[in-house]
């Protein structure tokens, strides 16, 4: 994590949490199978809502086309059936869980909806988990002065980590037995708070 960034989020912290470290957060990029991991538009938060104005929501509508930003995930099969849950491990699926499992919730947190740039981080405190957002221009990259702190979860929710290709798309399983997939940046980062993610051609818990 960049220090201009660290310093900022730091700075937001409540007071009681101490900064154990972070990464950076996207939706993922690949396996888009059946149930994908991309959150549904209703269910993903609203953040930064007085960065961007006019401009920012023109240029925002322009990126999300630009990336096929549209969050609507298929529902061809059931997710949040047990009886699913090995085939899903036998098929690497992104997702795993339903919109109100853990993973769906750490899903949607991880795809914020904004008129403004941001960037989205995942922060390890000393009690929790916890998603950050940070405005950046689109263009420069320059951050502002907003932070805006979002959802958070117990340390002990987050039972495994696995890669699940050789890209940078990382699953997060959690104590319920759900799992999300997010691309995960700097890599060194993300390897400095979960040193014992599994490699992908081990197989999800």
């Amino acid at each position: 994590m960049w220090p201009d960034l660290e310093q900022k989020i730091v700075a937001a912290l409540p007071r009681d949490e101490r900064f154990a470290g972070g990464f950076t957060v996207m939706r993922a990029t690949t396996g888009r199978d059946a149930v994908s991991s991309d959150a549904p538009a209703q269910r993903r938060p609203q953040v930064l809502a007085g960065e961007g104005g006019l401009w920012g929501a023109v240029l925002s509508a322009f990126f999300k086309g630009v990336i096929n930003d549209v969050g609507s995930p298929s529902t061809r099969e059931s997710i949040e059936d047990p009886a699913v849950r090995p085939k899903r491990q036998q098929r690497n699926a992104s997702f795993f869980g339903g919109w109100d499992s853990l993973a769906g919730q750490w899903l949607a947190a991880a795809q914020p909806r904004s008129r403004a740039g941001l960037v989205t981080a995942v922060v390890l405190t000393d009690k929790q988990l916890r998603f950050v957002y940070v405005p950046s221009r689109r263009l420069t990259g320059r951050l502002g002065d907003t932070v805006e702190l979002g959802a958070s979860f117990s340390r002990d929710s987050l039972t495994w980590t696995r890669r699940r290709n050789t890209a940078l798309d990382v699953q997060f399983g959690f104590s319920d037995g759900s799992w999300g997939t997010v691309v995960v940046a700097p890599e060194e980062d993300f390897l400095k708070a979960f040193p014992g993610t599994l490699g992908h051609e081990e197989p999800i818990p």
